[in-house]
């Protein structure tokens, strides 16, 4: 792979996991001997308040964790659509949740990817860790995790005692590998033509 810059910024309310999907890119990142910032913000409560994060990871140096654009957005929500989506690079990913994101005003020189997480999740049973929905759909469209590396970045960021999830985990993120972009990104509607 050439050389690598990549912004990863977004939002959803506390419980959506978007920092552990941060958090497992960024270690995941390091194990591949690539240079990383992450930042965070989140309100003190511990589910439903806004969540917001940025993890930049790097083949070279990465020169701030302070950005106000984005290579890569993924939103959870309306409200994290409208406030990261208008800062979206140029060609730039946008990973949105198609379940809640409605009518997404989505620029027209952006990537979009839009996940029925809330419907394929509740679907195939995983509701509370659909995030790996979504860090198995960046890492399969933008090529830059394989499988193996996301679970050893998932090894390295989660303690211990959270380890058993890593399993289920692996699970889904293999059948996202496995489904086609078709499928990943079908309305809401069509879930049950996903083999995640």
């Amino acid at each position: 792979m050439s050389d690598v810059y990549e912004i990863i910024g977004g939002a959803g309310k506390g419980g959506d996991g978007l920092l552990t999907i941060l958090k497992t890119v960024a270690y995941a990142a390091t194990a591949k001997k690539w240079q990383v910032a992450y930042s965070s913000n989140y309100n003190p409560e511990t589910r439903g308040g806004l969540v917001e994060g940025c993890t930049i990871f790097s083949s070279d140096d990465v020169l701030s964790p302070v950005v106000d654009q984005y290579t890569t957005v993924i939103a959870f929500d309306d409200e994290s659509f409208e406030n990261y989506a208008p800062n979206l690079e140029p060609g730039g990913w946008l990973f949105y949740n198609s379940s809640l994101i409605k009518n997404p005003n989505v620029p027209a020189d952006a990537r979009a990817v839009p996940l029925a997480v809330s419907e394929i999740a509740a679907a195939k049973g995983f509701s509370k860790v659909s995030n790996m929905l979504v860090l198995g759909a960046f890492a399969k469209f933008t090529g830059y995790f394989t499988l193996d590396e996301l679970v050893r970045g998932m090894e390295m960021y989660l303690p211990v005692w959270r380890h058993k999830l890593i399993p289920i985990n692996k699970q889904i993120l293999a059948g996202v590998f496995a489904s086609s972009e078709a499928e990943l990104t079908a309305p809401p509607e069509a879930v049950a033509v996903t083999n995640i």
